[in-house]
């Protein structure tokens, strides 16, 4: 089961990947703004997953923090990005 998940994590990461960089181009965002934006996925933690791999690649860079405003986390900081030019 282990590896069935890592390989559709692996798999909707790499599809919505260019979505978030399409997407979000010229502006600021956090993972709250992911969520209406990209296909659910099996797991919630792998938006971090996404971000990592964004942010590892170069392409996004990190500009500030700010307080959740999706319900279910509680007003818990998240992480502002822009895709880099």
């Amino acid at each position: 089961m282990q590896l069935e998940l890592t390989a559709l994590k692996r798999d909707w990461c790499d599809r919505m990947f260019p979505r978030v960089l399409d997407a979000m181009r010229g502006r600021e965002f956090s993972s709250d703004d992911l969520h209406p934006l990209l296909e659910k996925p099996e797991h919630d933690n792998w938006f971090g997953v996404l971000l990592a791999k964004l942010k590892n690649s170069g392409c996004v860079e990190l500009v500030g923090y700010r307080p959740s405003a999706r319900p279910e986390r509680n007003g818990g900081i998240v992480r502002i990005w822009r895709v880099k030019e």
